[in-house]
């Protein structure tokens, strides 16, 4: 006998129980044997609600477009101080700002994160737009 929570998604809730499984052996399974997931591939939880039983879609991260190239050289670039969500974007390619001028706005751990510049400059280009995630070092703005 398990541990029973209620668990809400979407909106639904379901409930669910959880075995502990205890003193259990791990074994060895050649990787060969192992089933390998496509892309294409969709994985569902089965859960069990309380009116009837209904399968709700695995969730997975989507990937990232790759950041387009930038020519930085002799350029000063802005980069991501933490990782977080770009909350939003204060400028615009060819906006002149002046040192302390803010840039954008980065929430980290519901933490709104001010990027300010650090130089007076030109932008020559914004990178990034409001809703994308960014991780530590990513480029998000160019000035000269």
């Amino acid at each position: 006998m398990g541990r029973k929570f209620k668990v809400t998604v979407n909106g639904e809730v379901f409930d669910v129980e959880i075995e502990e499984v205890s003193g259990s052996k791990v074994a060895n399974v050649p990787s060969s044997s192992v089933p390998s997931t496509t892309k294409s591939e969709k994985k569902t939880v089965s859960v069990s609600s309380s009116s009837d039983n209904k399968t709700v879609p695995e969730v997975k991260p989507e990937k990232k477009e790759p950041k387009k190239e930038v020519n930085t050289k002799g350029k000063k670039v802005v980069v991501a101080p933490l990782p977080g969500k770009i909350l939003s974007v204060n400028v615009k390619k060819g906006d002149f700002v002046k040192k302390g001028d803010l840039l954008l706005v980065i929430e980290a751990m519901k933490m709104e994160n001010e990027i300010f510049a650090s130089q007076d400059g030109t932008v020559t280009d914004v990178l990034v737009n409001t809703g994308d995630y960014v991780s530590t070092g990513d480029k998000l703005v160019i000035m000269e």
